[in-house]
């Protein structure tokens, strides 16, 4: 395992995850992860290959946005089971489904950051959130989730959100990243950049479904 220094020298070129999940999570044996400067397009002996960047932003210059009408506020333990359905119903595309017990599992982490979970609200309804962690050793803030109902989207209400973590994170952290998948059709990676992300950092998830 590299130092937090090397690690906080470039994140997004050393590790396509967090520093703290580096150091907990095993590479399953029928997965590889390649950054783009070393991935080579013969890779026979993998079935899928799924790209992911990872940008970082540094926290200063954070441009703001709000869009009318929508209020943003730290989502309350009393909204959980409202939180779940929501992210559900973002991610219909992606067949990604939460449930209430490993939503309240990522609160039992040493990265759980209560003022980085922050929701969108329109007539008293949750519409949209960000959940970000903040990881204390090494000064990194991470966005986990970012998600709007898909009838509420191409309002800015994603930018407004981003931009709310961002500027409460500034407070507190060296630096922020966050990682997507490349070719999600509701191209996230233009948001963040909006938002003062930059980098052109990509790997490569590439696994074997054909168990050879």
């Amino acid at each position: 395992m590299i130092s937090i220094e090397a690690y906080k020298e470039n994140p997004c070129k050393v590790f396509s995850i967090p520093y703290w999940k580096a150091k907990r999570i095993s590479i399953p044996s029928d997965m590889r992860i390649v950054h783009n400067s070393d991935f080579d397009k013969k890779q026979p002996e993998y079935d899928v290959d799924k790209r992911f960047f990872r940008l970082i932003h540094h926290l200063s210059n954070i441009p703001e946005f709000e869009e009318a009408g929508i209020g943003l506020e730290v989502i309350s333990f009393a909204r959980s089971a409202e939180l779940v359905d929501m992210i559900n119903r973002s991610y219909t595309h992606l067949e990604i489904r939460v449930s209430e017990d490993s939503v309240k599992s990522w609160t039992d982490t040493e990265v759980y950051c209560p003022e980085l979970w922050i929701g969108a609200i329109l007539d008293g309804n949750l519409i949209g959130s960000i959940i970000c962690d903040f990881d204390r050793e090494v000064g990194e803030a991470i966005t986990e989730w970012l998600q709007v109902l898909p009838e509420y989207r191409s309002r800015g209400i994603a930018s407004a959100l981003l931009s709310r973590a961002l500027r409460t994170m500034s407070s507190f952290a060296d630096f922020a990243t966050v990682s997507g998948e490349c070719d999600n059709i509701t191209n996230p990676e233009s948001v963040y950049r909006k938002c003062g992300f930059e980098g052109n950092d990509i790997w490569h998830v590439m696994t074997c479904i054909k168990g050879e």
